[in-house]
């Protein structure tokens, strides 16, 4: 199965577990799909887990699965370059081109690192006819609308996700890591109609069929 037909896709996460948080499921549903994860920090801004150990944890997961790999941009902070420089450095590491789309977090998000994130995002597709998917996390915003859902029931994907990101042992003290949030993440009620348990959200701002 692979995600929107794409072949090979890059995911930039400003932070260790942001990807994993917003779309494991999809990434391990989608197995004929390769998943190159850029990580642009070791945590959050005033985050007493930032660390070796939370890239550690990202490994754990990453290793687990052939078709996701991950890559560490060197930073502790995503704020510590700025947006041109990064853009530079994932220019770099990786042919953008080559890359059937990008999947960041929102732009409409209340963390100004995963916005951040976004704006480099689109700075890296501005030649390059690569899509851009945006993915769901804890800190999206209500106006940010999604227009496609992965439904995580097939092959228990739901439940398997759940066990993985306990892996993040920092994290597991943050409200959104409890198992009720966890849980409310990945409900919709337009699923739940449709009698889907667990369902990652997603909204296509740009694809090009080909």
């Amino acid at each position: 199965m692979k995600f929107l037909n794409c072949d090979k896709i890059l995911c930039l996460s400003a932070h260790p577990d942001d990807a994993e948080y917003g779309m494991l499921g999809t990434m391990i549903l989608c197995e004929d799909t390769k998943f190159d994860i850029a990580v642009m920090s070791s945590g959050g801004d005033f985050d007493g887990t930032s660390g070796d150990g939370r890239n550690e944890e990202c490994e754990r997961i990453w290793n687990e699965y052939l078709n996701i790999n991950g890559h560490f941009a060197n930073g502790s902070h995503i704020k510590d370059k700025p947006e041109d420089e990064w853009v530079n450095i994932i220019e770099t590491h990786y042919a953008i081109r080559e890359y059937d789309a990008i999947m960041t977090t929102p732009n409409i998000d209340s963390h100004f690192e995963h916005r951040i994130a976004n704006n480099i995002a689109w700075a890296l597709i501005r030649n390059s006819p690569t899509g851009l998917v945006t993915y769901k996390t804890p800190s999206t915003l209500e106006d940010w609308k999604p227009n496609y859902y992965v439904c995580l029931d097939r092959w228990y994907t739901g439940d398997t996700k759940l066990k993985e990101l306990q892996k993040f042992e920092s994290q597991q003290n943050k409200s959104y890591f409890t198992e009720k949030s966890l849980k409310a993440f990945h409900t919709n009620y337009n699923g739940l109609k449709f009698n889907y348990e667990y369902i990652e959200h997603f909204r296509i701002e740009r694809m090009f069929a080909t």
